[in-house]
């Protein structure tokens, strides 16, 4: 890059940051009102007026949309740069609509802006991602600079369920991607970006005894709670915190009632692993297990449903990229791996992906979930200049 580029780049990141600043009100009023429509996953009727807000601003930025119902989630939004039909390669940004909470909460949790934070249900995981990639978008339409390679924007309404209907057109446009941004939370109130993400998996064990009275003839039963219980402890065996490998039988069943003994039992086991060959070699053990109880037979379904989000060498390409930049922004950007999973996981598999690019606060999933506001400003910041930024080549 030639001195006279650098000097061109740095004046459009400081156009870019002054832009932000300048909208700090206009998007903390925007986030406050997406918060306000509530979309829990479960309740695909709320994603109708949701994602028609959503497409009318993504259209004013210059965008195209389409609204994708789902079969049995609210569907997703897709919006993209016009005119790219003679483009090999895109940049992918993907985000969800869903939260996890239920349709009420905001009546009996209103979301409030105090200080530089918002904090409502929803607002950080991810209506803080969404307003993050809306005014990106709308700062580089302001500003008259074309993204360097044509944007395509995801929204889906199943991702906290770990996206059934719509991970497979995530996974067909990462393959077309030169690069990933996944809007998911950043990690803490550090606001770590997520350079790696754990494999999740998650298997149900069920175990078949034999009923019979508890107090007559017990010798003639066989029990699956006792067998479960040896179960259990073999499972949580399989952990091993060093490695990153943890197993935990979080949801168990058994039995009829105390003076039966049990003639079945189940376990929901969830798995973590962060890399394919632990994910490969915790599932074997798991799928080894044999009843030992005599009378009880045992069965173990599932797997991995979510592959790790490794650091392999594009993902580095990409997350040294982004660094540069942050610090070309006056920001000073930190990696961590993440236990959770996201949609980032299946676009890492076919793309240099970069997660938790999102907002930055703290309490996902919890009561007191909120949003650093002067931190999505330099986000909004951060992601436009990723999207005005030139392409990653295979040799960087």
């Amino acid at each position: 890059m030639t001195a006279s580029e650098q000097e061109s780049e740095s004046a459009a990141e400081q156009r870019i940051q002054e832009w932000t600043h300048a909208h700090r009100e206009d998007l903390s009023q925007y986030l406050l009102e997406l918060v306000e429509m509530e979309t829990p996953t479960e309740n695909p009727e709320t994603f109708d007026d949701f994602f028609e807000r959503l497409a009318s601003d993504l259209r004013d930025s210059g965008l195209e949309t389409d609204r994708v119902p789902g079969e049995e989630t609210g569907g997703r939004l897709e919006a993209w740069t016009p005119g790219r039909d003679d483009v090999d390669e895109i940049q992918l940004v993907i985000g969800h609509a869903d939260t996890v909470w239920p349709l009420g909460t905001v009546d009996d949790d209103p979301p409030e802006i105090r200080d530089d934070v918002l904090e409502g249900p929803g607002a950080l995981d991810m209506k803080g991602g969404l307003t993050q990639a809306v005014f990106a978008l709308r700062a580089l339409d302001d500003l008259s600079l074309e993204p360097s390679l044509p944007v395509h924007v995801l929204v889906s309404s199943d991702e906290e369920i770990g996206s059934p209907e719509s991970k497979s057109r995530i996974i067909d446009l990462a393959e077309q991607a030169n690069r990933v941004f996944v809007l998911e939370p950043a990690s803490g109130p550090e606001g770590k970006i997520k350079t790696a993400r754990k494999a999740v998996g998650h298997f149900t064990v069920r175990i078949e005894g034999k009923a019979a009275h508890a107090g007559l003839e017990p010798e003639e039963g066989a029990s699956a709670t006792e067998e479960l219980g040896t179960v259990i402890h073999r499972l949580h065996e399989l952990t091993d915190i060093d490695s990153g490998v943890t197993v935990n039988v979080g949801q168990v069943e058994a039995g009829l009632r105390s003076n039966v003994v049990a003639p079945e039992a189940r376990a929901e086991v969830d798995v973590r692993a962060p890399t394919d060959e632990a994910a490969e070699a915790v599932a074997a053990e798991i799928r080894s297990l044999e009843a030992t109880t005599p009378g009880t037979e045992l069965s173990i379904d599932g797997g991995f449903g979510r592959p790790p989000m490794e650091p392999t060498a594009g993902n580095r390409r990409l997350w040294e990229r982004v660094q540069t930049l942050g610090d070309r922004l006056g920001l000073s950007l930190e990696g961590t791996r993440s236990g959770g999973a996201s949609d980032g996981n299946d676009a890492s598999q076919h793309a240099p992906t970069i997660d938790g690019f999102g907002a930055v606060g703290d309490g996902a999933h919890q009561t007191y979930e909120y949003v650093d506001l002067e931190a999505l400003v330099d986000r909004i910041a951060l992601l436009a200049a990723c999207l005005d930024d030139e392409p990653l080549s295979t040799g960087q």
